[in-house]
């Protein structure tokens, strides 16, 4: 069985944590992920994974920028591009 565990953490800290000789990813106040035994590959992939996140999210932004760009040309004060957020499996 597999659980699924939704958090949105926004603009919330995300931090390494040491205690007692435990090494732990701290996103925001809910969520801390116990990373003291993952392999260099799983690191290597969960920094690849957040790469990828930031680069969808800068698309999500230059879209929207255009849509705001076209508007404006077009005499419109403002359009906003909605967008639907959707899992992202890791």
């Amino acid at each position: 069985m597999t659980t699924t565990i939704r958090l949105s953490w926004g603009d919330r800290p995300i931090a390494l944590e040491t205690e007692d000789g435990k090494t732990f990813l701290r996103i925001g106040s809910s969520l801390r992920v116990d990373v003291t035994d993952a392999s260099l590959d799983q690191l290597d992939r969960l920094a690849d994974v957040a790469t990828d996140l930031a680069d969808m999210q800068r698309d999500r932004y230059r879209a929207a920028d255009v849509a705001d760009e076209v508007a404006a040309e077009d005499g419109v004060r403002f359009v906003g591009v909605p967008f639907q957020r959707k899992p992202v499996a890791a």
